[in-house]
């Protein structure tokens, strides 16, 4: 996003990176800080989180050309997304210092569970449910946000990006769980589907699980705040040699390293769906080079067809519902528009886990 005069329109702009202390998330904050944003590092760690502001900042002092805006990574104050208490407080914290947030990164996730101290499933809460109680009390400033492009004719509100992971692929509505009666046989993800995934011990990988809901909670901020300026995307960073795999064994993670990206490279798919010129219709960006295009979307994204979304969009990559094994260690092309792989019933998916979670954080309630 910009304007006419960048300088002054980004010295206003208003960015939050979950679990931005490391990794991905780190790599993304800094990309933003440097693009003259000022970016809220919203970890649990305050010590993890004011070293990495002053990294930032310090790269940032040590770079930038004159005439540039001067951007900037800030930290507010603890947010830990496995206690639901955490999430408001942090909220309520950036509510009382800024207006308006330009870009919200929901970044930080597990990969390992537990039980959490709200009793929910330690990763799907840390990977999910914590963010949707962000991002709905975060709305009104999300709203009153203007992300303005090159063009001039062209404003969003504020910008949603929701961490989403090719395992998305694989969560079935019908697979079996560890407790035979959260075993699911509607055959869709509905609202008794997303209700077993909160609950400790009820699913065998509640990591793809969560992945998925990143995707579903996307759509449903569109469908819902769309036609307020609001935007969300979610991105799959590829298999990234990251911090997440820490408490792996160590040849594990050396093998990682040969055969992933890195974790420049997995900001990328962040990075642009923060602040490219995304075409109306992306939804979901990954990372690799696919061997089908849709045309579909292509003639989508823009009113004008294919051609011109190609032109909006850069390289104009768009691809259908990839292979998963395409979509883990693929040609690393930076960033495209793909097809995700989303439930059937999509709108009642869509309501089911609204409506899971908004119980769940005690929004909405009468």
């Amino acid at each position: 996003p910009t304007s006419s005069n960048p300088a002054e329109s980004k010295s206003k702009h208003v960015a939050i990176v979950t679990g931005s202390n490391t990794g991905i998330g780190y790599e993304t904050a800094t990309s933003l800080a440097e693009q003259g944003y000022t970016v809220i590092l919203a970890c649990r760690s305050k010590e993890k989180g004011v070293t990495a502001a002053d990294a930032i900042n310090h790269k940032i002092r040590a770079t930038i050309k004159a005439g540039e805006p001067e951007g900037k990574a800030e930290f507010l104050s603890p947010l830990d997304l496995s206690s639901l208490q955490s999430v408001r407080s942090f909220a309520k914290d950036f509510r009382k210092t800024y207006t308006h947030l330009n870009i919200l990164v929901n970044n930080a996730g597990i990969n390992s569970t537990g039980k959490s101290i709200d009793g929910m499933d330690l990763c799907f809460q840390t990977n999910f449910v914590g963010h949707y109680l962000l991002t709905r009390l975060l709305i009104n400033p999300l709203l009153k946000a203007k992300n303005l492009y090159q063009s001039g004719d062209d404003v969003e509100a504020g910008r949603v990006v929701n961490l989403s992971s090719v395992t998305h692929h694989f969560s079935g509505c019908n697979e079996l769980r560890n407790k035979e009666q959260y075993t699911n046989r509607s055959k869709k993800h509905d609202y008794a589907w997303w209700k077993a995934a909160s609950i400790p011990d009820a699913s065998n990988n509640t990591y793809k699980e969560s992945k998925l809901a990143a995707l579903v909670f996307t759509r449903a901020l569109n469908e819902r705040f769309g036609a307020e300026g609001l935007r969300a995307v979610a991105v799959n960073p590829g298999s990234v040699a990251s911090d997440i795999w820490r408490h792996y064994p160590e040849h594990v993670r050396k093998l990682f390293k040969l055969i992933y990206i890195d974790q420049q490279q997995g900001a990328a798919t962040s990075i642009a769906g923060s602040v490219a010129k995304l075409p109306q219709g992306t939804i979901y960006l990954q990372p690799y080079w696919q061997p089908f295009r849709s045309l579909s979307i292509a003639s989508k994204l823009s009113k004008n067809g294919a051609k011109k979304a190609s032109q909006l969009f850069g390289l104009g990559r768009n691809y259908k519902v990839p292979l998963p094994f395409m979509e883990m260690l693929g040609p690393f092309i930076g960033y495209c528009s793909t097809e995700p792989r989303l439930p059937l019933d999509l709108n009642g998916s869509d309501d089911g886990l609204w409506d899971v979670c908004a119980e769940l954080t005690e929004l909405d309630k009468n």
